[in-house]
């Protein structure tokens, strides 16, 4: 039966068959059985449009299979043509066991791109990746929340603050990185490198904002200067403050008193309310140097501001100022220290007073300001904003540097300890204002 079934033996048949129509068809002419002629001549034209097809099938089936090869169409299936013989058979299943190949090497494909892509989507660095004509061809939302844009297309759609993004990008033909800042708040780093993948140009970035670990370092700095001072400071006072106290008990009662030692006793008082001074000076920086970490739990982020409301409603109603409150949503929660925030709060009313009490408008119109929601990506935030002054914009870098102030009597250290508390939280304290339009501090958590 194996035998039969061969292509050689199928197509042997054929053609005998093919043969025996045509000469029964040249013998039926020869005795003029026309009609005969005529049902045979259909039958040899049966028979021979069947041979070529026969014949051809092999073709069509190579052509089918490489035409989905070439169109990635692997969903197609060769049937196993048994009644064309065993080497039809093993071809078809050689074709749709290449063809299963192919389906695998693409699902596999699929599904490590899909991979890559949830990997690039989650990273906190943003990605870019721009084609020869500057068109986007990889992004991520890290790159778009660092940018401040909602989407990107094109290079050119950056705003107008990212011109020194937009020179580097289209100037960069190895590798290279650029530092600027867009923003307060804001300052990127930015690594690129230019790649050629398979005769195409690209020009692979990624952003990164320095801004809080700069900020971190800068007050790691700052503490460990203020640390060295105060031991150096309290080492050469302390002997100083002892040797005035045994020098004042010498003239006190060792001497004899007269003008000399009055005047002589009067200058060690004065050494010693200055050195004393000196010390206390230094003793209240101890705090900038020594905040313990946060003791994280949920807060109600209402109670917590009724909280701190109550605390100075004293001095609010003293002054006459308005306190506007408000938490949307109604429970907002944080994962804060609830002794450290209601500080920094409380010293952010105090300032907002402060600032208040120095301008010229009408009591009446006094007004602070605090409010606790939460931004488009669920991140909750406090602000408190007052409609005093504001602050100069040159001075807007510098308030937070330890020990700067623009008061008579501060010490300088309230919102540099503040910014320390919010980046032991995990979040940071930003700021804006405008001369005459007042200041808004806003903590992030």
């Amino acid at each position: 039966m194996t035998l039969f079934r061969s292509f050689p033996a199928v197509l042997a048949w054929r053609i005998a068959l093919l043969t025996g129509v045509i000469a029964a068809a040249a013998w039926s002419v020869a005795q003029e059985k026309y009609w005969l002629t005529l049902l045979l001549a259909g039958a040899a034209l049966y028979a021979a449009v069947s041979l070529h097809r026969y014949v051809n099938d092999t073709n069509r089936r190579l052509a089918r299979f490489f035409e989905s090869v070439r169109y990635s169409d692997f969903a197609i299936r060769f049937s196993s043509a048994r009644e064309k013989g065993d080497s039809f058979t093993e071809v078809n299943r050689q074709f749709n066991e290449v063809l299963e190949a192919f389906r695998q090497t693409r699902a596999e494909k699929e599904a490590n791109l899909l991979f890559l892509n949830t990997i690039v989507q989650h990273l906190s660095t943003g990605l870019l990746a721009f084609d020869a004509q500057m068109n986007v061809l990889v992004s991520n939302n890290a790159a778009f929340q660092l940018l401040g844009v909602y989407r990107l297309h094109h290079l050119n759609d950056l705003p107008e603050h990212h011109g020194p993004l937009i020179r580097f990008t289209r100037d960069l033909d190895t590798r290279g990185k650029v530092l600027y800042q867009p923003e307060t708040g804001r300052q990127l780093s930015v690594r690129g490198v230019f790649l050629n993948l398979q005769g195409r140009a690209v020009r692979l970035l990624t952003i990164q904002n320095i801004y809080p670990e700069l900020q971190r370092k800068e007050i790691d700095a700052w503490r460990n200067l203020t640390r060295v001072l105060r031991h150096e400071i309290m080492n050469s006072v302390t002997p100083i403050v002892s040797l005035v106290e045994t020098a004042q008990d010498i003239v006190r009662y060792d001497l004899e008193q007269n003008v000399v030692t009055a005047d002589l006793a009067e200058a060690l008082e004065v050494v010693a309310a200055r050195s004393l001074g000196l010390v206390n000076f230094v003793e209240a920086y101890r705090s900038f140097t020594s905040i313990p970490q946060p003791k994280l739990e949920n807060l109600s982020a209402r109670k917590m501001i009724e909280r701190v409301l109550s605390l100075t409603k004293a001095e609010h109603k003293e002054m006459g100022i308005k306190v506007e409150a408000g938490i949307e949503p109604e429970d907002l929660q944080l994962l804060a220290d609830p002794a450290q925030i209601e500080m920094v709060l409380i010293n952010l009313l105090k300032n907002a007073r402060e600032a208040i009490a120095g301008d010229d408008q009408p009591p009446a119109e006094q007004r602070i300001a605090l409010r606790a929601s939460a931004d488009a990506r669920g991140r909750p935030f406090i602000e408190v904003e007052d409609n005093g002054p504001g602050i100069p914009p040159e001075l807007l870098e510098d308030i937070f540097i330890p020990f700067f102030t623009s008061k008579e009597t501060g010490t300088g250290v309230g919102l540099s300890i503040s910014k320390q508390i919010m980046q032991l939280h995990g979040g940071d304290i930003r700021v804006s204002a405008s001369p005459g339009e007042g200041t808004r501090f806003v903590l992030e958590f």
